[in-house]
């Protein structure tokens, strides 16, 4: 999976995302927006990204600085303390999970540092080359990163399916791609026939398309980015079953 950018064009005055407009409250909000802000936030984040930071270090050389989760957990507890670390974040240019991923790197330069052990670790002055020099803790990150995406996307889906009424369709689809069902026992469960569940299957594709592009929007990537980005999500965690 790529990494993708966005500039301040890419989120126009009349389209703030929910993460955005979370930030803009931290810094120009009033006391109360300010606290509900740094509580939302960091309930999103601890749920997002609290498993792909983990993953990243299980795989790299940080782990010998500690247990994983706690290093991960630890890092974004810190930095959504007040949550000032995510200021600078949407004049970045930069994904939120590459400004995250950047800060628990220099997170962990200060663990070694504490520890005495700076020396063995100074290959983190520079993050991007660090981040290069591990590219399985990379891509460990990165597949944790996309499976936190589609739950989220699922999440999106299934409300907006079951809103307008379209259960059915939704049932369809998390039985035949989720739990790898074929459709001729589904069609019969449901008294339909197996070309009206692959319509159905189909349409909650589409939906969850849909949710996938709002997720990633949301989480700092670039709209000429968007459609390269879910590909790649669907492709490292979606297996598609057998008719």
């Amino acid at each position: 999976m790529t990494s993708a950018g966005y500039s301040p064009t890419d989120f126009p005055s009349t389209h703030r995302t929910w993460l955005v407009t979370q930030i803009a409250d931290l810094q120009e909000g009033s006391d109360s927006l300010r606290t509900q802000a740094i509580a939302s936030l960091r309930a999103h984040l601890l749920e997002r990204y609290a498993s792909p930071l983990s993953a990243y270090v299980q795989n790299s050389s940080i782990k010998r600085l500690g247990e994983p989760d706690e290093i991960a957990h630890d890092y974004l507890v810190r930095m959504l303390d007040d949550c000032s670390g995510l200021h600078n974040w949407p004049g970045s240019g930069r994904p939120l999970r590459r400004w995250l991923l950047t800060g628990m790197i220099f997170h962990a330069r200060g663990i070694a540092r504490d520890k005495g052990r700076l020396r063995e670790f100074s290959s983190l002055d520079a993050v991007d080359s660090h981040i290069a020099s591990e590219p399985s803790a990379e891509q460990a990150f990165e597949r944790a990163w996309a499976r936190e995406m589609l739950e989220a996307a699922f999440a999106r889906a299934a409300g907006s399916m079951q809103r307008s009424d379209r259960d059915q369709q939704w049932e369809i689809f998390r039985r035949h791609v989720l739990d790898g069902q074929p459709y001729a026992p589904i069609a019969a469960d449901l008294k339909i026939n197996v070309q009206q569940c692959a319509d159905a299957t189909r349409a909650a594709s589409q939906e969850v398309r849909s949710a996938i592009r709002a997720v990633l929007i949301d989480e700092g990537v670039a709209e000429r980015n968007i459609s390269s980005e879910a590909d790649a999500i669907l492709r490292s965690v979606l297996h598609g079953p057998t008719r």
